[in-house]
């Protein structure tokens, strides 16, 4: 039996556009992580997605990106660590002002799109982002994957949980495979991830020839996928069915200390 937690990225919609279902996948996870503005977002659906998590009881990270609006947050920027810090500080500010309006607790910081695969392989990147927690508030969590963060997590004091994925793909070097038209995947398949991830601390990468390490304490789902919802409300099935106990993020990582 091993604890995990399942988190998704929210309030990604823009004005009067909408993306996801937030509402229904809500019911499925029990983190969400909140677009802050730079990648997806405005001030109303900022409110509006942390007085959702905070109605259902879910954990709220800001959801820090590259200020990409047009690109979502997925093309490559050329941004010192000094400048990472500085718009990770400004958007995690920007949740945390919205918890504090609706008196609740910020639990988590999570990078999102090419700021995360920065992070995971740029020491300068990832001293950015992990800088700005300790700098804000150095009991948030940080939500992300590989040696080169945790080694900064280490240095600062902040306390890492490891994430992966199931309704993406690896690529061979372990880098994430981000499909942009999030057409639907097979629920089981996906489940089928999870289960790996969480017994197996891995998953075979995307061509079949090797197998990538994974270290997982919190997996991610994405309401923007074609069957997102469906895919969620099978994944934490499977993985209860097999025995596994899904609980609040701060649990998993109070448990691995």
């Amino acid at each position: 039996m091993a604890l995990v937690n399942l988190n998704a990225d929210m309030g990604e919609s823009f004005g009067r556009y909408r993306l996801g279902n937030d509402e229904a996948l809500i019911k499925h996870v029990l983190s969400a992580n909140i677009a802050c503005g730079y990648h997806a977002a405005d001030p109303g659906t900022i409110h509006a997605t942390v007085k959702l998590a905070k109605d259902h009881g879910v954990e709220i990270g800001a959801h820090v990106a590259y200020p990409d609006l047009a690109g979502f947050g997925r093309r490559k920027m050329g941004l010192s660590e000094q400048e990472v810090f500085e718009i990770t500080v400004y958007q995690i500010g920007a949740v945390k002002a919205f918890c504090a309006a609706e008196n609740v607790p910020l639990n988590h910081v999570k990078p999102h799109g090419e700021l995360y695969l920065a992070a995971a392989v740029d020491p300068e990147v990832a001293r950015g982002v992990v800088r700005a927690l300790k700098a804000v508030d150095d009991s948030l969590l940080l939500f992300l994957v590989g040696p080169i963060v945790d080694a900064a997590c280490r240095d600062l004091g902040i306390m890492m949980v490891n994430e992966g994925y199931v309704d993406l793909d690896y690529n061979p070097d372990g880098s994430l495979y981000l499909d942009k038209k999030r057409e639907a995947r097979d629920p089981a398949e996906v489940a089928r991830n999870a289960i790996s991830l969480v017994e197996e601390g891995g998953r075979l990468a995307l061509d079949g020839s090797s197998w990538i390490v994974l270290p997982t304490q919190t997996i991610c789902m994405h309401g923007d996928m074609a069957n997102g919802i469906e895919l969620a409300k099978k994944t934490r099935k499977e993985l209860q069915n097999r025995g596994h106990r899904v609980v609040k993020s701060r649990l998993v990582a109070l448990a691995s200390l």
